[in-house]
């Protein structure tokens, strides 16, 4: 289908998973620096996508909000990370990738 991009979505940090594996709102901070800290070590080869699935029904629970904030506050604090939407993605992909292939 013509203009139809697929932005990188992994399951890995999804919180209805990783919450009903039973892993602790401490535990979920340090798994989000984890896989921080290796995508941004893969990065030096290419751009690297870091998706956070949250749903309101499990990461939303007051006992659970302060460990997503937590993490987000760590992720915010780097200076070399785009905090994003999938859409917004999808239009930097077409505005640089695509067009720079068109004009080639």
């Amino acid at each position: 289908m013509p203009g139809l991009l697929s932005v990188p979505y992994t399951v890995e940090l999804n919180d209805l998973g990783l919450f009903s594996k039973g892993i602790t709102g401490t535990e979920f901070v340090q798994i989000v620096r984890d896989q921080y800290e290796q995508l941004l070590a893969d990065a030096r080869h290419g751009a690297r996508v870091m998706a956070i699935a949250v749903h309101p029904f499990v990461t939303g629970q007051a006992f659970r909000t302060k460990y997503f904030d937590q993490a987000l506050e760590y992720l915010a604090a780097q200076p070399d990370i785009w905090l994003t939407t999938s859409d917004d993605i999808a239009d930097h992909y077409r505005r640089t990738v695509l067009a720079e292939e068109r004009n080639s």
